[in-house]
């Protein structure tokens, strides 16, 4: 995937924005979390024509009360996640999301739970089995996580 020509073509897709606010107003995570203006990731994606990693891309919920509401039609959602892509194709991905798929990869979970088992237990029920690792893996390789954790993992060597 050409980097530059997908942050060219989200550009575009941005450009009827005229910053209105009714997506900041709609999302839920800006309600609680202020700093993580949705409105202020795609000004920044439209005046600087490039993706400054700074969260607020990673916060989306996905809920897309935003392209409901927009009255341009922006696909807001789509920008944010294309956002999100080409900054963890990048090396900008948040420790969180990188710990995350190190985790699956290792583990075949993301978390795991000693209270779930302990209610598993109680109720005599079997133990949940983990996932297949050759086809966790195999789906961290078709959605980049892999290259991902790689290109992140050769990033800290270099630190």
């Amino acid at each position: 995937m050409d980097l530059n020509l997908e942050l060219a073509r989200i550009i575009e897709e941005a450009r009827p924005c005229f910053q209105c606010g009714i997506c900041s107003s709609s999302c839920p995570v800006y309600r609680v979390t202020p700093e993580l203006n949705p409105r202020l990731a795609i000004d920044n994606l439209i005046q600087k024509n490039t993706i400054e990693p700074s969260g607020r891309e990673w916060a989306c919920a996905l809920c897309l009360m935003c392209e409901q509401r927009c009255p341009t039609g922006v696909s807001l959602a789509h920008i944010l996640i294309t956002m999100k892509n080409i900054s963890a194709q990048r090396g900008g991905a948040p420790s969180s999301v990188i710990e995350a798929i190190h985790s699956l990869l290792s583990l075949g979970v993301i978390a795991q739970s000693s209270g779930l088992e302990k209610k598993r237990s109680k109720y005599n029920l079997p133990q949940l089995q983990l996932p297949d690792h050759d086809q966790i893996k195999k789906l961290l390789e078709l959605t980049g996580a892999i290259d991902i954790l790689e290109s992140h993992l050769k990033m800290e060597e270099i630190e």
